[in-house]
Order: structure tokens, then sequence, then C-alpha cells
């Protein structure tokens, strides 16, 4: 292991925790009901994926969080009339997740305010400087799926049980 002055894992996590200050502020502030930054990339993720039938177990998949985790998010956001769940045609077991009106306009409003955060966030920040962030970004996930991995064959112990 390297010897740095700063260890990455509480660099990310005071990060994600200061962008979340800032967005849920935002959020608030244009009088978009509350919602959290997890409840805001679901719908971000609906939102892009409108056209085709998303169930639970994608948001499972994409976000990486456990079934009862997504059953929790899905039902508040149903609760707000951000979503809705209708069954399919070829399976009554299956229901798909979908938008509402209020949940596409919402969307369409955090999105405008994500973008300004985004703008904030790189600014000073070159184009350069960008590319090698997601380069290392890229390779930290990375390394953290080797290790989920490794762990789930049970060949390698993985810190915390990942």
């Amino acid at each position: 292991m390297k010897h740095t002055i700063k260890a990455i894992g509480p660099e990310i996590h005071m990060l994600n925790h200061m962008i979340t200050k800032v967005l849920t502020y935002h959020v608030r502030a244009s009088g978009i009901d509350e919602i959290t930054l997890m409840h805001g990339w679901i719908l971000r993720y609906l939102y892009e994926n409108r056209e085709q039938a998303i169930f639970q177990k994608d948001i499972e998949k994409t976000f990486s969080i456990g079934r009862s985790t997504v059953t929790n998010i899905i039902q508040i956001l149903e609760k707000k009339g951000y979503v809705k769940r209708e069954f399919v045609e070829h399976d009554a077991r299956l229901k798909k997740v979908m938008l509402t009106e209020k949940g596409k306009k919402s969307h369409e409003s955090i999105e405008v305010l994500v973008s300004r955060l985004d703008a904030m966030l790189e600014d000073g920040i070159s184009e350069e400087e960008l590319l090698l962030f997601f380069k290392v970004t890229d390779m930290i996930k990375e390394n953290l799926r080797k290790q989920k991995a490794e762990y789930m064959k049970g060949g390698a112990e993985c810190l915390e049980h990942c």
C-alpha cells in the first residue's frame, strides 16, 4: 500500500456528503418535494430508460443496492406520485416501474439543478484533469468489483463483507 497524506475512502465519502448537502439545499429551495439523492438518481434512470420496461431488479443491479432498499424507495416515490407500477401483460408476477407526469417534470427540474452543480464542481478543472479524474474513479470501481468477485467466490476476504 502506498503511503499518502489522504485516504481515498474518506475523501470520496466527504465529497459525497458535501455534494448531497448542496444538491438537497437547491432541490428544497426550488420547491420540489423532498427527495434524496438516490431518489433523484432513480428518477433519472427511469427517465433515460422510459422507452423500455424497467423492473425493480434492474434498479437493484444498476445502483448496486439491495432488494428491500429498492422496495422502500419505490414505495416512497409511488406515495409521492413520482412513479407507478404496472403489471406486465405476459407475466402477472412482474411489475414494471414507470415515471408519472409528476415524476417526469420533477426529473427535468432536478436535471437543471444537477447540470448547474456539475458546472460548479468542474470550475477551474481542466479537460485533461477531468479525464484523469474519471480514469481514476473507473479504476477504483474496477478494484472494488474485483474485490467483491473474489469475496463472492470465497477466495479472499472482503473488507467488511462487501
